[in-house]
This record gives C-alpha cells, sequence and structure tokens, in this order.
C-alpha cells in the first residue's frame, strides 16, 4: 500500500470513529434520564422549560377532544386543591385505558408555553368491582327504553367482543346478555377502562338510557364475581 492510500484509510478510519462519536451523543442525549416533578414545579420553575421530565397527573374531565392531532389534553394534581393543569401534547396513539381521571404519567420536554411536548405516555386505572344484585339485564332495559328514559339505574351484561373503542366518541362499547347476543346496548363513557376490561368481560353500568337509545354510563364496574 502506498503513502496515498494510507493516508486516505487514515483519512476515512477518521470520519467512521467521527460519525460514531457523534450517533453516540445525540443516542444519549435523547435518551437523557427525564427528572421527575411535580405539576406545581412546572407551573412556577421556568428552569424546567427546555429540560426532559417526568409527571404524573389526573387527566381533567373535558380537557380532550378524541382523534384530534396532535391530540391534546390536560392533567393536575387530584390530591392538591387549586394545584394547577398542565397541558399536555401527544402525537402518538393514546391508550385503551386514557380517560377522564385516568392517573397518566408523561415524559417529555416543556417547552416555552409551559406546555409539555410528550415522548411516553403512560395511563392506568384502577379496577372497579361491583355487585350485579339487583341489576336490570340487556333486555330488560331495551325492551322498557320508553319506561325507563331519564331514570338513573344499573345494567348488566358482557362485553361484545369488538365493541371497545377510544374514548370520546358516541358509543364506548356494547354490552349483551350473552357473548353471542343480538341483541346490544350501547354505552357512552369517557372514563378511563382498566386492562382488565376486555371482550367478554361482565360488567355492571351505571347511568341512563336516552332518547337516542344510547345508555350514558357515570359508573363502569367489573362484575365482583370476575375476581
Amino acid at each position: 500500500m502506498n503513502k496515498r492510500a494510507k493516508q486516505r484509510l487514515m483519512g476515512v478510519t477518521i470520519l467512521i470513529f467521527v460519525a460514531i462519536g457523534a450517533l453516540i451523543g445525540f443516542t444519549r442525549l435523547g435518551n437523557a434520564a427525564a427528572t421527575p416533578v411535580s405539576i406545581d414545579a412546572i407551573l412556577s420553575d421556568s428552569e424546567l422549560q427546555g429540560r426532559q421530565i417526568e409527571v404524573t397527573g389526573e387527566v381533567v374531565a373535558g380537557s380532550w377532544v378524541s382523534g384530534a392531532k396532535p391530540f391534546v389534553f390536560e392533567i393536575e394534581d387530584a390530591s392538591a386543591e387549586d394545584s394547577g393543569r398542565v397541558r399536555v401534547l401527544w402525537n402518538d396513539v393514546v391508550p385503551g385505558s386514557f380517560g377522564d381521571g385516568t392517573s397518566a404519567t408523561v415524559t417529555g420536554i416543556v417547552n416555552e408555553a409551559g406546555e409539555i411536548e410528550a415522548k411516553y405516555l403512560v395511563t392506568k386505572c384502577p379496577s372497579k368491582y361491583e355487585s350485579a344484585t339487583g341489576a336490570l339485564t340487556v333486555n330488560d332495559v331495551l325492551s322498557r327504553s320508553e319506561e325507563l328514559f331519564g331514570s338513573t339505574l344499573k345494567v348488566t351484561g358482557l362485553v361484545v367482543s369488538g365493541s371497545i373503542q377510544a374514548a370520546g366518541g358516541a358509543e364506548r362499547f356494547r354490552i349483551a346478555d350473552a357473548a353471542t347476543g343480538t341483541e346490544t346496548l350501547p354505552i357512552s363513557y369517557g372514563g378511563g377502562l382498566s386492562d382488565e376490561f376486555v371482550d367478554g368481560a361482565k360488567v355492571v353500568i351505571t347511568g341512563s338510557i336516552e332518547a337516542d337509545g344510547i345508555f350514558q354510563a357515570t359508573e363502569v364496574a367489573l362484575d365482583t364475581a370476575a375476581k
């Protein structure tokens, strides 16, 4: 190998090492450990702007619109009165457990407006259980809808396979008296659903049947028999 060839090889080798070093640097920067902070700190400490943080709060009811791009919602500290709210910007798939009152852990960068440009979003909704004793069946509600219209009542049934939708739509899911039942009751619900809320789960729902035939749920729980 002549002198010129050796110089070229050395130059290429140096460029490769520089490129690898830069890649490692950018990777470390992107994966920098997030600083755990409180909602109050985000609202009061301007030095957090531009930094990667991690914060947990409760999703504020009515602060989000289903299907919006970016998906925007607000979180607050439910344990502290008048704690203030922080807006979160999310550009990925919304977790199925997301909903009003859901616990959301957000990791991202605080921008100049004090909003969090989220990179990671984890939501958690604890399972609720309730006895189905005294609850109406789906057939009861469907056959007596005019009589029951507007009244607060409790209904039980099985979650219809493939009916679970993201929060915010006209229907969240449907229930029936049997897993293969053809008579189904559409349920509207803006709250979070636990990981145990799956196709075929037996549920107990509190709410009211409306004029459009949709059951407006205020509480959704799993049957205590499922424990």
